[in-house]
């Protein structure tokens, strides 16, 4: 006896079609998860690189939050990023302060692919390097602080 075969293949097909109709939102949500999550991280190491650039040109004798601002911004600007925020405690020290510190901040909303629409409004990603100022020296009042060789 022969037997008709085409309506197990219709069954096979229309199968795979309700499997790809419920796999691939899936797929496609794991796909923009991991875009998110490797574009969180790579604004995370551009917030990181902008604070330590800001702390670098804060720590030089005579420098200004200005000077700090300003070449944070030019990192995080060169990277294609806008609405960040640079703080920084260099207008509150004194003479005698050695440490300063930077810090950038910016809304995840801002740096991502998504932008607020799987959540990121409520997160900062934000990043703080201090430094050790230059010419200050706290144990004896004055040198770069390395000891010279005999």
């Amino acid at each position: 006896m022969k037997r008709n075969r085409k309506p197990n293949r219709m069954i096979r097909r229309a199968s795979a079609i309700v499997e790809t109709a419920v796999v691939a939102p899936l797929m496609l949500l794991a796909m923009f998860g991991i875009l998110e999550l490797g574009q969180a991280y790579n604004t995370k190491q551009t917030v990181t690189l902008a604070a330590r650039e800001g702390a670098r040109a804060a720590v030089l004798p005579g420098a200004t939050l200005t000077d700090a601002q300003a070449a944070a911004d030019a990192s995080m600007t060169m990277a294609g990023f806008s609405g960040h925020t640079v703080e920084s405690n260099i207008s509150s020290l004194s003479s005698t302060d050695t440490q300063v510190w930077v810090k950038v901040s910016i809304p995840f909303n801002r740096a991502t692919f998504t932008g607020s629409m799987m959540g990121g409004g409520s997160y900062t990603i934000s990043s703080t390097t201090a430094m050790r100022r230059e010419g200050i020296d706290s144990a004896s009042g004055g040198g770069s602080g390395i000891a010279p060789t005999p």
